[in-house]
């Protein structure tokens, strides 16, 4: 996404995403794994390394993709300066090259929403199938009511188009409550809320799950 590598060049954002605390289903997540002796984990648009170096940190052996080689220098710059390591690699998410039953958990915060709806679903399907049994998945994605869903053209029911996007013109989709449930069908949901708040005045609303692999 030529659009994310832009963002990455951004000092300010770059900044902030590297210094955001791992979402709590991550922790949740890790947590749950460290009882069950579990250790592998794949972090889908790993970014400058928020998620991967909180579950290095805590001794996972974590395989961190993302398509945007400015974000993946600065999340090996990252491991190191933490003294701990990772397998990081250049991803494109529709592509999942891995055995299946390989990881034990998966996350993906605010990445595979950046399709169409036909794709995202093939992305959880490859993310099912390199899961291990009962092994687990943590999704983040806007809801609906975020403020940029309406933004653009929509090229399908719930998936806009916007030239003028800070991402670039890529697609962006809106799952609904009935749709995400729909695309985990295969999942027990463990945790599933909705998160809100504004930032200068702009609503953005995002799903937030654990889920595990039935």
């Amino acid at each position: 996404m030529t659009g994310w590598q832009k963002l990455w060049e951004n000092p300010e954002i770059a900044k902030r995403w590297s210094e955001t605390p791992p979402l709590p289903e991550v922790v949740e997540m890790a947590d749950r794994l460290d009882e069950e002796g579990r250790r592998r984990v794949l972090d889908i648009g790993c970014g400058m390394g928020r998620h991967t170096i909180y579950l290095a940190l805590r001794g996972f052996e974590v395989v961190a993709a993302d398509d945007a080689p400015n974000a993946i220098a600065v999340c090996k710059e990252s491991l190191e300066k933490a003294g701990v390591r990772a397998e990081v690699i250049e991803l494109d998410m529709r592509q999942m090259p891995f055995p299946d039953g390989h990881f034990d958990g998966v996350i993906s915060s605010h990445v595979i929403h950046h399709e169409r709806l036909s794709v995202i679903e093939s992305v959880i399907v490859a993310i099912t199938r390199t899961l291990s049994h009962r092994g687990y998945f943590v999704w983040a994605m806007p809801t609906p009511d975020h403020f940029e869903c309406g933004l653009g053209e929509e090229i399908e029911p719930g998936t806009w188009v916007c030239e003028q996007h800070r991402e670039g013109p890529i697609p962006h989709h809106f799952c609904t409550e009935e749709e995400v449930h729909r695309l985990l069908r295969e999942y027990e949901i463990l945790s599933f809320r909705k998160e809100e708040h504004r930032d200068d005045g702009q609503l953005r609303s995002h799903w937030r799950l654990l889920a595990r692999k039935l």
